[in-house]
């Protein structure tokens, strides 16, 4: 194999006809919000456009859809709160519709992602970026050209995953990273060494396990880590340019529990648009252990508090799986309506999962639950969605999986 690094699609979209439910005019602007084209690997595509093609991240949102939620369900210079805002794709679509972008998640990874993509930069501090990423590189270099052992132990795992030589050339750019005092530059060129990881690691994927054989010759890693901070630099500045004038708000972005949402304030939302984990699908701890361990990021409140994990899940009886996830939503829908005004919507896309046998049909769990914690359901757009896991896949066998866009409202 090649040391060329193979392109990632880390985000698709099908597109289809979508089903309906409520009034004409909240659900055809779901339905909208839903109708995108297939993704592609063109960083044309508004998928990959500016810093929404910077990272890779599971189970991301669509970034037209988020637009299209954001214009249509929030008032114009309005607040718009994502309590699971992931890599902050909501959040950058609401600061370029000319809105205030508030957002948590209780992954480090995600927050320092979302902090970064929604910080504006003027051209100085972009090139100024490139220029720190120069002497990372630099010094990586030297140590290489020196034959300078690691600095620091790696735990086996590490070992494992990385060839010897391309492990201490990591080595040599995050204790270069590390040493540097500007803490912005600091968290920038950290997540573009997070961002290069699995590129020249043994490991198929992110959501895959193993390890595959690639010959990756001395000095590529730098190399690539050079041309994925131009490339930051450079999709920092096109979403600079692109934020309306008046600027909005820089994102405002906290590590919180969406269950439990200690920081922001009552009422502080006009508009709350998310996408809760698919439950039973994704193990975001897993997708993320080597980022977060690599970045020095503490992991313990999502080891306390993730919610939905195919992990957890797999665990108990497929009976359980709709009431668990009946629950876990509703923990969730009380500690948001606390933070949205009177009246406020509520736009949730989400999509149907199993365990086993047994669909877990998001929608409809949702409309269940809703009324008992202060919301009342107004309209949905649906749209199938194939389904890849084998082992569940008898759950769909008389009915399609669907992904939801679902808009409730704050009542009281």
């Amino acid at each position: 194999m090649s040391d060329e690094p193979r392109k990632r699609r880390s985000l698709s979209h099908v597109g289809g006809r979508a089903d309906t439910a409520g009034p004409r005019a909240e659900a055809d602007l779901l339905a909208h919000a839903l109708d995108v084209e297939p993704s592609t690997d063109d960083d044309r595509d508004p998928a990959r456009s500016h810093v929404h093609g910077f990272h890779t991240y599971p189970a991301r949102m669509h970034p037209t859809t988020a637009a299209r939620l954001v214009r249509a369900f929030s008032p114009p210079g309005g607040r718009v709160y994502d309590p699971f805002c992931g890599s902050g794709t909501v959040l950058v679509e609401a600061m370029l519709a000319g809105r205030a972008a508030l957002g948590s998640d209780l992954n480090p990874l995600a927050v320092r992602l979302a902090r970064c993509k929604t910080r504006p930069r003027t051209e100085p501090e972009v090139e100024y970026l490139v220029a720190r990423a120069a002497e990372v590189v630099q010094h990586a270099d030297d140590r290489r050209r020196a034959r300078a052992g690691a600095t620091r132990r790696y735990p086996p795992e590490d070992v494992e995953l990385f060839d010897p030589h391309v492990l201490l050339e990591l080595d040599s750019l995050r204790s270069k990273i590390e040493s540097l005092p500007d803490e912005p530059t600091t968290l920038d060129l950290g997540l573009v060494l997070s961002a290069i990881l699995m590129k020249v690691s043994r490991r198929p994927g992110d959501t895959s396990g193993g390890v595959v054989v690639r010959r990756i010759r001395a000095g590529f890693p730098s190399k690539v880590f050079t041309q994925k901070a131009e490339d930051w630099a450079t999709r920092l500045g096109a979403f600079s340019r692109a934020l309306p004038s008046p600027l909005p708000p820089r994102g405002d972005v906290s590590l919180d529990d969406a269950t439990v949402l200690k920081a922001p304030r009552d009422g502080v939302a006009d508009a709350v648009i998310t996408s809760p984990p698919y439950a039973a699908t994704y193990d975001y701890l897993y997708h993320h252990e080597l980022r977060l361990r690599w970045l020095n990021l503490d992991a313990g409140m999502m080891v306390r508090g993730e919610i939905g994990s195919r992990a957890q899940y797999r665990r108990m009886s497929a009976a359980d799986a709709p009431a668990a996830w009946a629950w876990e939503l509703s923990r969730f829908l009380k500690a948001v309506r606390r933070v949205l005004k009177p009246g406020g919507p509520l736009v949730l896309v989400a999509a149907d999962s199993a365990v086993r046998d047994v669909a877990i049909r998001a929608d409809e769990i949702a409309a269940d639950v809703s009324r008992d914690c202060g919301f009342e359901p107004v309209a949905r757009a649906s749209q199938a969605r194939p389904h890849f896991h084998e082992p569940s896949a008898a759950a769909f066998h008389d009915r399609p999986r669907f992904e939801h866009a679902l808009l409730l409202r704050r009542t009281g």
